[in-house]
């Protein structure tokens, strides 16, 4: 069985998820990380151990695979060894990066994409951002492979009913949903605002990270701070998913709630239009009145938050499934090793 390698910044998060969905296939996949650590201030020591090892592991695999702007800077050298393929993943350090600092992550990623053979961009605001920097020769290899995940039963009234009883929620109650890391990035705090002035409305926030402390401070009987948890009963018991963030590559936990055939609102982000489409609401970056709005009138109109729950799982079923994502990434590795 071929083999590849995927070269993560750090273990957790999204990459994880990437690869989790690609086993079981006809490739075989390790998993090296750079960092020890998702602390910036925490990672030097393990990076400059990382990028030589890594390198050096790579000469033994089939295909070289790297998640993230500043993995594939670092593992340039790998991504040379071998055929490869790059994930940006949100390009977020390309997103944030100014002055001094953006012209070298451009220069850096435009080597990126000229070391690899594919760039595979989770939408289309991220193949114009890399083309925009990109030699004229290597804008052909950037192209779209949506990510994928499992399809559910849906609906599943037992699974939501039992849910629900677990977490205290009452049957007819109506309960929004957020799913990820507590960061800047993700602004959590602008739906969890809204939420406190929309009576009627339970918010479940799952997830931790550096703005634990903050999200804390809002918690109530209808806001309430879950932390790290199993994601799958909350996604069953909620009506609403809310996706805040400034930019995402992809999200994975949209993905999953829209095949949970939850109601999407998402803000006007990066990424999250392109993976709702309109199969959910779309609200400004951090406007606390338009998601109050947004939120409300779902609230009000059950049949309309009924309407965008079918238009949802039917996303998910049509665009986002597993099988799907194997077997285009897999053609992929296919074409580079003919």
């Amino acid at each position: 069985m071929r083999r590849v390698l995927h070269i993560l910044p750090h273990r957790g998060g999204g990459a994880e998820t990437f690869i989790d969905m690609l086993e079981g296939g006809r490739y075989a996949y390790e998993r090296a990380a750079l960092s020890n650590s998702r602390a910036w201030y925490l990672a030097p020591p393990s990076i400059a151990r990382g990028v030589p090892a890594v390198s050096r592991r790579a000469r033994d695999f089939d295909v070289v695979q790297a998640h993230g702007d500043v993995a594939a800077m670092l593992a340039l050298h790998a991504l040379r060894a071998r055929p490869s393929v790059w994930s940006p993943a949100g390009l977020h350090l390309l997103r944030r990066a100014d002055g001094v600092q953006a012209r070298a992550v451009h220069a850096g990623l435009r080597r990126v994409v000229a070391a690899t053979s594919r760039t595979l961009c989770q939408s289309q605001a991220e193949v114009e951002d890399l083309a925009r920097l990109a030699a004229p020769a290597d804008r052909d290899k950037l192209v779209i492979v949506d990510n994928g995940v499992p399809l559910p039963d849906w609906p599943a009234e037992t699974e939501r009913a039992r849910a629900r009883r677990v977490l205290g929620i009452e049957r007819d109650a109506v309960v929004a949903l957020y799913l990820g890391q507590l960061e800047e990035r993700k602004d959590p705090l602008t739906p969890i605002r809204a939420v406190e002035g929309i009576g009627g409305l339970t918010l479940l926030v799952a997830g931790d990270g550096p703005m634990r402390a903050a999200v804390e401070a809002h918690a109530s009987e209808r806001i309430r701070v879950m932390g790290h948890t199993d994601a799958a009963p909350l996604l069953r018991a909620a009506d609403l998913f809310v996706m805040p963030s400034r930019r995402e590559g992809q999200s994975i936990a949209v993905l999953e709630a829209m095949a949970n055939g939850l109601a999407m609102v998402v803000s006007n982000g990066s990424g999250n239009p392109e993976a709702v489409g309109d199969a959910g609401v779309i609200v400004p970056i951090g406007d606390v009145g338009a998601w109050k709005t947004a939120l409300a009138g779902l609230l009000a109109e059950p049949d309309e938050r009924e309407r965008l729950q079918r238009a949802a799982r039917a996303r998910a079923e049509a665009r986002f499934s597993v099988e799907r994502f194997r077997r285009d990434i897999e053609a992929i590795y296919d074409e580079l090793l003919s």
